[in-house]
């Protein structure tokens, strides 16, 4: 027992810098099978150096170290494969980059159109960074309540910000100034804009959804279906429909011209819905709430299709992958968890959280992922294909 706890000490020293794993050979060298061998050596020297190289190679090893786990007679020999496959994959799918924010829980983020940029809300500031380096690029001020939802226009041009003092905000998202200030009965829990980016839909601590022209700062029309408070919005393919998830528990998906509801869905989530987003081609649409589960939905005739279950505490934030395939949530349970549609298996979950996670979504490729967490960091993500 001693020898393998020295062998995962040493492995875990050889994970802990933080940063993309270099991109492996593109074939299996021969080596790889003799490095297997060596880890049932009796030589710990053996082992280790054997262990090492393992790591080193990365992913290319992990097929052979597999069928080690399932087929090796030695079941040492499978432990010390299974511990180096787990070491690999810390390196290949872990945190990349992280964003940390000076002021408090980061509760929203918004994607650029082509995931070069984010603007994340921390405490009342607004900051947009370069995904990719990681520099923060300005900082957008105004608010003075904590800033709760993001979203960017579909030509990149503009950013919204909503907060809790009752406002949301119109920024030009080159230069970070300030277009616009339309205020809210309350404060604001969400906001996105329209396809073409002509109007804005809000949602606050009263049960109406509002539909904004954001050149006259006027609102259109209201809903007012919920019960209660409406906290999620996600904008459906096509721009004509939008979806909501509401503390009463329920999804509703309402025509964008009109303000009325079209469809409410089958199934509710306990203690309240949270967040929702809908499906790339438009067909289903994905919730999440208190109760700890992420319901898919048929966005035609609002049957519940399928219900992923894992997290340990309520799921604030949902997205769905650009291919349609995956699901990613934000746990409370401080992990963020990626989920296989076709199967409703978890087949990724994602730690480094020390609180309760807001927001994730998926950047364009969906190799990566974005998480937002109350302990004021953004995280950047690789993600298994």
């Amino acid at each position: 027992m001693r020898r393998h706890f020295l062998e995962v000490a040493f492995l875990a020293l050889a994970i802990s810098s933080e940063g993309m794993a270099v991109a492996p050979p593109p074939a299996e060298p021969p080596e790889v099978e003799k490095w297997i061998a060596d880890l049932g050596s009796e030589d710990f020297a053996v082992r280790k150096s054997a262990m090492q190289k393992l790591v080193e190679l990365g992913e290319v090893a992990v097929p052979a170290l597999r069928r080690v786990t399932s087929k090796a007679i030695d079941p040492d020999v499978r432990l010390r494969a299974a511990v180096v496959v787990s070491a690999i994959e810390e390196k290949l799918y872990g945190v990349v980059r992280r964003y940390a924010h000076p002021g408090g829980g980061v509760l929203a983020f918004a994607l650029s159109p082509d995931g070069r940029r984010m603007a994340s809300g921390g405490g009342q500031i607004v900051h947009v960074w370069d995904v990719e380096t990681g520099k923060e690029l300005f900082q957008m001020k105004g608010h003075t309540g904590a800033v709760y939802a993001m979203d960017w226009s579909r030509d990149g041009k503009r950013i919204l910000s909503g907060a809790l003092d009752g406002s949301f905000r119109l920024w030009d998202a080159e230069t970070g100034k300030p277009i616009k200030t339309i205020l809210h009965e309350n404060g604001v829990l969400n906001v996105v804009f329209t396809l073409n980016g002509k109007r804005a839909i809000s949602v606050g601590y009263k049960r109406e959804v509002c539909f904004w022209d954001l050149e006259t700062g006027k609102p259109v029309v209201t809903n007012s279906d919920h019960q209660t408070s409406v906290r999620g919005l996600s904008l459906f393919p096509g721009g004509k429909r939008v979806a909501t998830a509401g503390f009463d528990g329920t999804v509703r998906l309402l025509d964008i011209e009109t303000g009325k509801q079209v469809l409410l869905c089958k199934g509710t989530h306990a203690g309240g819905a949270w967040f929702v987003a809908a499906s790339p081609d438009g067909k289903r649409v994905a919730s999440s709430g208190q109760d700890g589960l992420v319901l898919l939905h048929d966005a035609e005739t609002g049957e519940l299709l399928k219900t992923f279950k894992g997290h340990a505490g309520g799921v604030h934030g949902v997205a769905y992958s650009s291919d349609g395939r995956r699901i990613l949530s934000a746990g409370y349970d401080h992990t963020a968890r990626v989920w296989d549609i076709a199967s409703g298996k978890e087949v990724q979950r994602l730690y480094d959280h020390e609180h309760s996670i807001a927001c994730v979504a998926f950047l364009p490729g969906d190799r990566r992922a974005i998480t937002a967490c109350m302990d004021r960091v953004v995280r950047l993500w690789r993600l298994r294909e």
